[in-house]
């Protein structure tokens, strides 16, 4: 059975987001870090029930390149808001092209991923990118 572009595409959107929450949780404190370990946690549970579906998805990158190269307390909160934002129209293709279950874990991705991208600092949107 053929695996669709659009889980591929959730896969490696997660694997960049572990990717860069690996950055911003070393670069917080506190309550802040503890919001980025939860979400560290919640991109890996994503990306391992996808890669469940897909065993034969090309492997994480070794490294992805980041918006700043040594970013501070405020850009890893701004590159947390954008990790979660780019994808949610990833999450809005997956559950576009599925159905059953995935379609219903894809659209509770895209509300998840929304949301912490607010909790981060990003201004609500209606198709966020």
């Amino acid at each position: 059975m053929a695996v669709s572009p659009q889980l591929l595409a959730a896969i490696a959107g997660e694997d960049a987001a572990v990717y860069a929450y690996g950055v911003v949780v070393a670069r917080l404190r506190g309550a802040d870090r503890r919001q980025a370990l939860v979400a560290l946690q919640a991109h890996s549970t994503w990306r391992d029930r996808w890669t469940l579906l897909a065993p034969d998805a090309p492997p994480p990158a070794i490294a992805y390149d980041l918006p700043v190269a040594e970013p501070n307390r405020n850009q890893v909160r701004e590159l947390a808001a954008l990790v979660e934002n780019r994808l949610v129209p990833i999450y809005a293709e997956l559950a576009a092209a599925s159905s059953g279950d995935t379609r219903t874990a894809a659209i509770g991705a895209a509300a998840e991923c929304a949301t912490r991208a607010v909790s981060w600092g990003a201004l609500p949107q209606a198709f966020p990118q």
